[in-house]
């Protein structure tokens, strides 16, 4: 009975809910090279004081030529600052890949966090689709990418039919932070069996015409997506 009564009281205690903030973001990622077909996605990074704040929610507001995102985090409930609950001082770094969907071609500005302490912005432009298909290339159907070196990269993923085979892998830079990387295919064969094996492309990468030591690889990948990967050139 004691010791059920020692339990009930400590089930009993209720804490405040965690407060809901506007995510500290430090940088936005345009990448280059969107059709008016494709889905658009942009990358945005911050990075939380210490390991009690975690991710939460992006919210898109397309209004016009204006394209608002709000990135919220959550903050650590009263435990945290009365320290009943350890929070290390560890920087730790968060990363936010937000789909913008399908848009119009034109010039539009996104605004992260417009009304936040941190706040970011940048221009997007969407080229008009020379055709009316989901997307004028087939991408290769990829998972990761692999580091060699700061200039030698391997694009890892999966070929599902012998009909498709690589064409080229083009790199588009937006000139300050980003290498967008499209690995076209070919198809080869109108007959298309399915048949799963690992493949490995390898492509060499220039980052002179970029302004960033942290740059943003974003990869096209055959599902319309995307992987998206920042690396260090600092760290060799």
């Amino acid at each position: 009975m004691k010791g059920s009564l020692i339990a009930l009281l400590f089930t009993s205690v209720a804490y405040a809910a965690p407060e809901i903030i506007l995510a500290p973001v430090d940088h936005l990622y345009v990448p280059e090279g969107f059709d008016s077909n494709d889905s658009v996605e942009v990358v945005v990074t911050g990075t939380f004081p210490n390991t009690c704040f975690s991710r939460n929610n992006v919210a898109v507001n397309v209004k016009g030529d204006i394209i608002d995102i709000k990135v919220t985090a959550i903050a650590p409930d009263e435990r945290a600052a009365s320290g009943e609950r350890f929070c290390p001082q560890v920087l730790v770094p968060f990363k936010e890949v937000i789909g913008l969907g399908n848009l119009q071609g034109g010039e539009y500005e996104i605004r992260v966090n417009e009304e936040g302490a941190k706040k970011v912005k940048d221009t997007l432009f969407v080229h008009e689709a020379t055709s009316n298909s989901v997307d004028d290339n087939i991408y290769a159907s990829l998972d990761y990418v692999e580091k060699k070196t700061n200039q030698d990269y391997v694009l890892h993923g999966w070929k599902y039919s012998n009909c498709l085979e690589m064409k080229e892998i083009q790199v588009v830079s937006n000139n300050k932070d980003t290498l967008s990387i499209l690995p076209v295919m070919k198809t080869v064969s109108e007959h298309c069996p399915m048949k799963g094996m690992p493949v490995a492309y390898p492509v060499k990468l220039n980052f002179d015409s970029l302004k960033m030591k942290q740059p943003l690889l974003h990869v096209r990948t055959m599902d319309g997506k995307s992987i998206n990967s920042i690396v260090n050139l600092e760290q060799r």
